[in-house]
């Protein structure tokens, strides 16, 4: 049996450490769900944004012409904190595979990742990147910065920089696992689709078509990246708020255990005590 002091301390520290993790494992839960609020508020903005398209005139839009021997780019969203198991594993392995095909197909691959600690995952794999960022400063990234991102992507396609972006991050999947996908981003081809349903009066277009193409194109193209962030950003905090659930519950059968342990080493002592006692006063027999 440890010493009942010793015992006594542990049982201090968990009980000093249980509302740390509690705390955090709150501030997670929220995070994850204004994440999801706001990523089911994007898809339906991006929906009403790419319904644009089937009001404007012309048929489906004129192919981008891009340089054969450009670089492909694999734009890699991470996390900058710890705390959630696997999470910059899983793009870290997706990243690297993707990167294999990319190099097997004769095409130059290079490698942007946001988050430090996914970063940190792909120099231990001989990974890398070309260039590095933390993913957000804040508990859910900002659409100005996805904003910025995609135009200066754009621009790198436009110009014969690059040849195609992919986009690879995390989405939640079951309960404090996340499941990696990747998928080509840039160059963004939007279908002309459907006009749906006839509306009175019909529409009055003044901006030039093609100008306003460009327009839905590049925001398109934006609010496709915010919402790969969210995405990322709603797995993260999941994958955290689940540890820390888990995290909580060990604690609580830790708390349990050392307390009987206490319980047990104070009636020890009390009955070496009362041996020592009787002992003392010829009541036993040593």
């Amino acid at each position: 049996m440890d010493d009942p002091a010793r015992v006594e301390a542990r049982l201090d520290n968990i009980r000093a450490v249980e509302p740390i993790l509690s705390a955090l494992r709150t501030v997670s839960q929220g995070s994850m769900q204004a994440a999801r609020k706001r990523l089911r508020a994007v898809e339906r903005y991006s929906e009403e944004l790419l319904a644009l398209r089937g009001w404007l005139p012309g048929g489906a839009e004129p192919a981008i012409d891009v340089s054969p021997d450009a670089p492909v780019l694999i734009l890699a969203l991470g996390s900058d904190r710890g705390l959630c198991g696997r999470f910059n594993h899983e793009v870290a392995d997706r990243v690297q595979a993707l990167h294999t095909t990319r190099d097997m197909e004769g095409v130059q691959g290079r490698v942007w990742s946001l988050g430090l600690r996914l970063t940190a995952r792909l120099e231990g794999l001989g990974l890398p990147p070309d260039q590095q960022e933390r993913f957000a400063r804040r508990a859910l990234p900002a659409f100005e910065r996805a904003d910025r991102l995609a135009a200066s992507l754009q621009k790198k396609i436009d110009d014969g920089s690059l040849r195609a972006v992919y986009l690879v991050h995390n989405q939640p999947h079951r309960a404090g696992l996340a499941r990696s996908v990747d998928l080509r981003w840039l160059p963004l081809q939007l279908a002309r689709g459907a006009a749906g349903e006839e509306r009175w009066p019909p529409p009055i277009i003044e901006t030039d078509p093609q100008d306003l193409l460009r327009r839905i194109r590049a925001q398109a193209a934006a609010i496709q990246l915010y919402a790969a962030m969210l995405a990322s950003s709603a797995a993260e905090h999941a994958a955290r708020y689940h540890l820390l659930e888990d995290a909580g519950q060990n604690t609580e059968r830790l708390l349990a255990d050392l307390q009987v342990a206490v319980q047990q080493a104070r009636q020890q002592a009390i009955t070496a005590e009362m041996q020592e006692l009787a002992a003392g006063a010829g009541l036993m027999k040593t």
